[in-house]
């Protein structure tokens, strides 16, 4: 088990490992919490859940990697918890984890700190809905969706996979992605384009092929499920 610090409260285990990480915490050392008081995903979105629940963990990743390794963080973490959770569950690009009806149930947030061009370390920051998902939006929990476990178990496997789960070569995490994709072979929106998923470039991007047959390009921004399986 990597070096763990749990707190009752904080404010993000995203704030609290990058603090630990500048204080000196080691490779693969996890930060959780019972709760957040200013959890937040990515675009800055506010990510919350009542204490105790759910989990809220954060990873110091300490690699020389080059920018153009970092979109693949995300999309390893997402391949590993996909991994460790179960068939049913597949992952909506870049990094989202989907219940088998489609609904939210983990999110996926990495941030990066750089020194005069060369990586500090990342901090990557996992938010799963265990027990319990907010209202009123399309989400669940994986409880919901019959995996019965707790927050603390689930930290500590996810936190013995990550590493290796991480160092994958880009062109391995892209299969094992593929594979578990909810959005490849999907007619989708992200902004002003629109087409069918058909695969991730290699630096993490989603590749569209558009209905006048133009392949686009998208590296950012949220993904609308917009058509069924393309056949």
């Amino acid at each position: 088990m990597p070096l763990l610090r749990h707190v009752a409260e904080t404010t993000s285990t995203n704030d609290l490992a990058r603090t630990w990480a500048h204080e000196g915490a080691p490779h693969g050392a996890v930060v959780s919490a019972d709760h957040q008081t200013a959890g937040r995903g990515r675009l800055q979105r506010v990510w919350a859940s009542p204490a105790g629940v759910n989990l809220a963990m954060s990873m110091v990743i300490r690699r020389d990697w080059p920018a153009a390794r970092l979109p693949w963080v995300c999309l390893g973490a997402a391949v590993t918890l996909a991994e460790l959770v179960g068939p049913p569950f597949r992952i909506k690009w870049p990094n989202d984890l989907l219940d088998p009806a489609g609904n939210k149930v983990a999110g996926i947030l990495a941030e990066a700190e750089w020194d005069a061009g060369r990586l500090k370390f990342v901090i990557l920051g996992i938010g799963v809905n265990v027990g319990w998902a907010p209202p009123g939006l399309p989400a669940s929990s994986l409880a919901a969706a019959g995996v019965h476990t707790t927050a603390s178990a689930l930290r500590d496997e996810l936190a013995r996979r990550l590493i290796p789960g991480l160092d994958r070569t880009p062109e391995a995490l892209a299969s094992a992605w593929g594979a578990r994709s909810a959005t490849l072979g999907h007619r989708v929106r992200i902004g002003d384009v629109e087409g069918v998923a058909v695969g991730l470039l290699p630096d993490g991007g989603l590749s569209v092929r558009r209905d006048d047959g133009g392949l686009a390009e998208v590296r950012s921004g949220d993904v609308e499920m917009v058509g069924t399986t393309d056949g």
